[in-house]
């Protein structure tokens, strides 16, 4: 599959899912997974599908496909695309209570400080080492990183 039908399809599997046709959708980002031999397009499908997974309460396939984007992402050589992977493991170790993984991913991001993404995503790395602050009952930590985000 080529770059631009990898394109095509991830933003088919989006109409389908903005549709509330999960299914569907899901059943177009699996095939582009299996098919698709452009990495950045990997990359961005994985993201659909950790977001999918997010949204349905399903933080265990959230986590798998986290793993296979850093791989992705390490694939790639690229330091915006690793911050964001980064972010997305940390986020699914959040919604599966593991608060120490989610810090130490959280703090990974933080030190790939000067990638254009990293700037754009510190908010949100904020807020989920705050989270996992709040779950380990460590409340100022927790608050100090609720204000930074």
């Amino acid at each position: 599959m080529g770059q631009d039908q990898t394109k095509q399809q991830i933003e088919k599997g989006l109409h389908l899912y903005q549709s509330n046709q999960t299914k569907k959708a899901l059943r177009v980002w699996m095939r582009v997974l299996e098919k698709s031999a452009d990495p950045a397009g990997r990359f961005r499908v994985l993201g659909c599908l950790i977001t999918a997974h997010a949204e349905m309460g399903r933080y265990k396939d959230m986590l798998k496909f986290a793993v296979v984007q850093i791989d992705t992402a390490r694939e790639l050589e690229d330091p915006d695309f690793l911050t964001e992977s980064y972010l997305n493991l940390a986020r699914s170790n959040e919604k599966l209570c593991e608060f120490q993984k989610t810090i130490s991913y959280c703090k990974t991001c933080l030190n790939m400080q000067g990638t254009t993404v990293s700037l754009q995503l510190n908010g949100q790395v904020s807020l989920s080492m705050g989270n996992a602050f709040l779950g380990l009952s460590i409340f100022q930590k927790a608050l100090e990183c609720f204000e930074k985000a």
